[in-house]
């Protein structure tokens, strides 16, 4: 079968904190992972997509893989690990409700997917090939990242790119910025988040920020800015998107929900070809249907579990712009 997408990236779960006694820890098990949440928000919009990854063999692994199937997902191409185990992070609130992050990556199942796992096959037969950059933080994972890559470019297969910054989980800041430069480089398309932004380049300027990461193959861009919205960009056209007033519960997977919606508000349009000419009336619609996905997100908790489908998305935005 031929994918709208294919998303290629860590598979983890997410340890939420529920309600609980002082001094007493609570968690609940939520599926995540941004390449994993956006493959489930495309599904759940209505594209086909398959998630290339590695999970281990616990169970762990099989709430993934049985979450991204649920959605509509393909999970023919993730590799199942009887040696690895499943990547955990552990969620914390402090007592002002912001969040903190433990990690339990070390030797985990996807920083050990290799590129003799990848299915080149379901990239040469995509639409888009999705990626992010903490792939690139272990080298086995980094070299099929690497392979991925090359395989879409020299099938014409389009990159999207979301650099997902995650200083935690990088040994030095220059490493993850250089991989993030590197997954830009290569990208088609790409969403990144104003403060991301900033850190990628050294400019505090959003225009001169973008000038310094544009290149000849880079078609469009969204420019993220949490609750204040988006900017939608190509050579051509540029756009704002307000963003809209939701009642947060977590904001956890809001920017993998919008880049879901972005994906597929593209591809809606039938991603034109060359210089991907969008008019500004297409970049706006595009962009308030990602706004809204990732508005609905932040409504409810836990990152796959969140992601809202098409008809969701369609009456928020009706009653939001009625």
């Amino acid at each position: 079968m031929a994918y709208d997408v294919v998303s290629l990236g860590e598979l983890l779960i997410d340890m939420v904190p529920l309600p609980a006694p002082p001094g007493a820890l609570n968690f609940a098990a939520k599926p995540g992972g941004a390449p994993g949440n956006a493959a489930v928000g495309l599904a759940k919009l209505g594209r086909s997509v398959a998630m290339l990854s590695k999970v281990g063999d616990d169970a762990f692994g099989r709430l993934l893989t049985a979450t991204i199937a649920a959605s509509g997902a393909s999970v023919e191409a993730i590799v199942v690990s009887p040696e690895h185990l499943t990547g955990v992070a552990v969620v914390t609130l402090d007592a002002h409700g912001d969040r903190d992050f433990l990690f339990y990556r070390q030797d985990c199942a996807d920083v050990n997917y290799a590129p003799d796992e990848v299915r080149a096959d379901l990239i040469r037969g995509a639409r888009i090939l999705h990626v992010n950059s903490l792939v690139l933080a272990s080298p086995v994972s980094a070299s099929a990242q690497r392979h991925a890559m090359a395989v879409a470019q020299a099938a014409g297969i389009l990159i999207s790119v979301d650099p997902n910054l995650r200083p935690l989980l990088w040994g030095s800041r220059e490493a993850m910025i250089a991989a993030a430069r590197e997954v830009v480089a290569v990208a088609n398309i790409l969403k990144i988040g104003e403060d991301e932004l900033r850190i990628i380049t050294g400019i505090a300027d959003t225009t001169a920020a973008l000038d310094a990461i544009w290149h000849e193959e880079l078609k469009v861009v969204a420019v993220t800015r949490g609750a204040e919205g988006a900017a939608i960009l190509t050579r051509s056209a540029n756009v704002s998107v307000p963003g809209v007033a939701v009642k947060v519960v977590d904001t956890t997977g809001c920017g993998d929900s919008f880049m879901a919606a972005f994906l597929t508000g593209l591809l809606d349009t039938g991603l034109p070809d060359g210089d991907m000419n969008l008019s500004a009336n297409n970049l706006a619609e595009i962009g308030r249907f990602a706004c809204a996905a990732g508005a609905i997100t932040a409504t409810a908790p836990g990152g796959m579990d969140a992601m809202p489908t098409r008809d969701e998305v369609a009456a928020f935005l009706t009653k939001t712009f009625q």
